[in-house]
């Protein structure tokens, strides 16, 4: 009972020093062999020891290659222990605890459904800003920021990619929408990222609110544009500060008198964001060289831009309103072959009333 053979080698061993591979008996030394062969054949080439399945696996008795033994699994059972496994039957609190258990996961993983859609999105958000493409991960980190508004790295992340693009508006809305603008450790090295980010663009349009409000001014033009260069460097991740201080650049020409500055100024604006205003600020630079020059070929294109701004503005009342005020005084240059400031023209045929420039 306590011997078998090898079938490979014939030499009979301990049952505790031979194994089964497959349903057969070897030695450690052949079973190794066997074991390679039978991988290299594309079979089980898995082994246990005999002694394993030749004793009960529940209650240790010698069972051998008895025919009353039961196999359930990888285990094998005598007589009497394999009825009582096979149809072993568990307590009834232990089935209720698992069906609650059930039910308990079936819930927390509804619930946490949306989770683990805003841990996914900022997952795909942050690496994306690690990458530079700011503008493909804003939209994910938006969506994280819907379902975990308190989420300090969110709201970070979203505010990085929003002043990188220039979108100050989001990144204002993504930091004080946060919890009141509280972050929980400001010394974290993203929080004085971001921080340094907004002082840098909120410093910027502060310069630009001041330049516009100079260049309302007769005799600040040069000074406007100066402060509107400081901020379109101060934050150049905002386009259009670099383009104001091309317009600014043009309103110092204009002041300066140098007409020729003015109107490449004005060319260079409408071939690169042809619109209702660059069309009138070219009608408006043509318009002086046609006074200084007259020349008529200067008086027929500014004609035919300010044609062409018209025709644009239309369906755009915002644009028409901006037109409306810049229109007579370039009417009156072309047709009285004079140059007068926005204050002159407003003194002389608007009884004083300032209007917007």
């Amino acid at each position: 009972m306590s011997d078998a053979t090898c079938s490979r080698c014939g030499q009979t061993f301990s049952i505790r020093s031979l194994f089964d591979l497959n349903g057969i008996t070897y030695c450690e030394t052949c079973v190794q062999k066997a074991s390679q062969e039978a991988k290299q054949r594309g079979q089980l080439s898995s082994y246990v020891p005999l002694i394993n399945k030749s004793i009960c696996a529940r209650c240790n008795t010698y069972i051998g290659s008895s025919s009353d033994a039961v196999q359930i699994g990888n285990l094998r059972f005598c007589a009497a222990c394999g009825p009582l496994i096979k149809d072993w039957d568990y307590p009834q609190w232990l089935k209720v605890s698992l069906a609650a258990l059930l039910l308990l996961l079936v819930v927390a993983l509804a619930h946490g459904r949306r989770y683990f859609h805003a841990g996914r999105e900022m997952y795909v958000g942050e690496r994306l800003v690690k990458q530079g493409r700011y503008t493909q991960a804003l939209p994910h980190l938006k969506e994280t920021l819907r379902t975990a508004r308190q989420s300090d790295k969110a709201a970070l992340l979203a505010a990085k990619a929003a002043l990188l693009i220039g979108d100050v508006d989001t990144a204002d809305k993504a930091l004080h929408g946060h919890n009141g603008g509280y972050f929980e450790d400001a010394n974290k090295p993203e929080f004085k990222e971001v921080n340094d980010l907004w002082t840098r663009a909120t410093n910027a349009l502060e310069k630009a609110e001041q330049a516009s409000k100079l260049a309302q001014q007769d005799g600040k033009e040069i000074e406007a544009a100066q402060l509107m260069h400081a901020a379109a460097a101060g934050y150049p991740e905002l386009p259009s500060l670099a383009f104001a201080a091309e317009v600014y650049d043009a309103g110092a020409a204009f002041a300066r008198k140098d007409y020729d500055t003015f109107l490449a100024i004005g060319k260079k604006q409408w071939s690169e964001h042809p619109a209702p205003g660059t069309a009138a600020s070219l009608a408006s630079a043509l318009a002086c060289k046609y006074v200084v020059t007259g020349d008529g070929a200067y008086r027929q294109q500014s004609e035919e831009m300010l044609a062409k701004a018209q025709q644009m503005a239309q369906g755009n009342a915002e644009d028409r309103k901006g037109l409306e005020e810049y229109f007579p005084r370039i009417r009156y240059r072309l047709d009285h072959r004079e140059i007068i400031t926005r204050t002159e023209y407003d003194r002389r045929f608007r009884n004083g009333k300032a209007a917007s420039k």
